[in-house]
């Protein structure tokens, strides 16, 4: 998993806002980490504003610039109302609360944020100039980007030796106060979540699929597939096809063929089949049809023709020839 954080720590000049972002800077490089620091000062030696920008990476950094970072650093009231708007959601800010009102902070909604009363608690330690490690000790334990320790090997490289000690006891005592902080808003946040979010998911999920999905499935498929094939596909083939063939060809070829023949099968088949499968409107009107317009046409056409033609005019030939007789006479 990527590692990623950028920074902007800001306040007023002499506060140390330069000092600890060089020393986060170190601490990152230690950890072997892209690291890039850029600080931004006024003129001023005293009273002016300051703040700098850090962006730790175990990737290479893109730009160094950032508009809207991950997280803040606010050490007085001036650099809350420059960077808190500027702050992405979901980030993180660490506020000096001895310095800015409660009631200005933003908290529990898109951004995180913790009030750390780093000058009373650098009085505490003995040093009321330790407040700037104050603030980065809380940083590092609310963040969790490098480690403390890694923190505090490194105060000797951008710090004197004689107050490096002092200043490890303050970067350990924001951490301890800001830990402390974030375990009151786990304790809390939790009660307030727990309620909201298990009513919610076990009813809504257990009763809308069991009774959805059972009686849907089972009696949508079985009465539509039985009666929708069965009837249609039973009666539609058998009547078809018996009636249509049964009655065309009996009727057709009986009649054509011979009229010895078509007497003898007719009456056997046409009656029988008739009454039951509609034959009967189609039998009587083709056999009364060909049976008396062939055979009454040919009968008396060629019999009477034929026979007193050739009878009459035989005889009639014949019968003058007898006159032969008489030629004696002339003698």
């Amino acid at each position: 998993m990527s590692r990623y954080l950028d920074v902007i720590m800001a306040g007023f000049g002499g506060q140390g806002v330069l000092l600890i972002g060089n020393l986060l800077a170190y601490a990152g490089m230690r950890e072997k980490l892209h690291v890039t620091y850029i600080p931004v000062y006024g003129v001023e030696m005293r009273g002016g504003t300051a703040n700098c920008t850090v962006v730790l990476s175990d990737e290479e950094i893109g730009s160094p610039i950032i508009n809207f970072p991950k997280s803040l650093i606010i050490m007085n009231r001036p650099s809350l109302d420059k960077f808190q708007p500027r702050l992405a959601d979901g980030g993180i800010q660490i506020v000096n609360s001895s310095l800015v009102d409660k009631g200005l902070v933003e908290s529990g909604g898109r951004i995180k944020s913790v009030l750390v009363p780093a000058n009373e608690l650098a009085d505490k330690v003995g040093n009321p100039r330790a407040v700037n490690t104050i603030m980065l000790g809380a940083f590092v334990a609310a963040t969790g980007m490098v480690r403390l320790s890694t923190v505090e090997a490194c105060l000797a490289e951008v710090m004197a030796a004689k107050i490096v000690a002092i200043n490890v006891t303050a970067l350990r005592t924001g951490a301890e106060y800001a830990m402390k902080q974030l375990e009151k808003a786990k304790k809390t946040a939790p009660a307030k979540k727990a309620p909201a979010k298990a009513p919610a998911k076990a009813p809504a999920k257990a009763p809308a699929k069991a009774p959805a999905k059972a009686p849907a499935k089972a009696p949508a498929k079985a009465p539509a597939k039985a009666p929708a094939k069965a009837p249609a596909k039973a009666p539609a083939k058998a009547p078809a096809k018996a009636p249509a063939k049964a009655p065309a060809k009996a009727p057709a070829k009986a009649p054509a063929k011979a009229p010895a023949k078509a007497p003898a099968k007719a009456p056997a088949k046409a009656p029988a089949k008739a009454p039951v499968k509609k034959a009967p409107a189609k039998a009587p009107a083709k056999a009364p049809a060909k049976a008396p317009a062939k055979a009454p046409a040919k009968a008396p056409a060629k019999a009477p023709a034929k026979a007193p033609a050739k009878a009459p005019a035989k005889p009639a030939a014949k019968k003058p020839a007898a006159k032969k007789p008489a030629a004696p006479k002339k003698k």
